[in-house]
């Protein structure tokens, strides 16, 4: 069996950071939800289909491997 590999889109993604094990505090990328925020006027923000994923089967996720920046 092969295992799909996937990362997450970077056109609605995510980005937070969390304290290691050490004390060091690093980014860490989370998958989006298929959404972005657009600014279509002043101080009007609207939620639209991320124009990446959004309209995919699995919105939030892209097919193919790419590694944590």
């Amino acid at each position: 069996m092969t295992e799909s590999m996937r990362t997450v889109c970077h056109g609605c993604r995510q980005v937070t950071q969390y304290r290691d094990d050490a004390g060091n505090v690093r980014p860490m990328v989370l998958p989006g939800n298929g959404t972005v925020w657009v600014d279509r006027a002043p101080g009007g923000m609207v939620e639209e289909p991320c124009p990446v994923c959004g309209d995919s089967d699995d919105p939030g996720w892209l097919p193919g491997f790419v590694p944590p920046v």
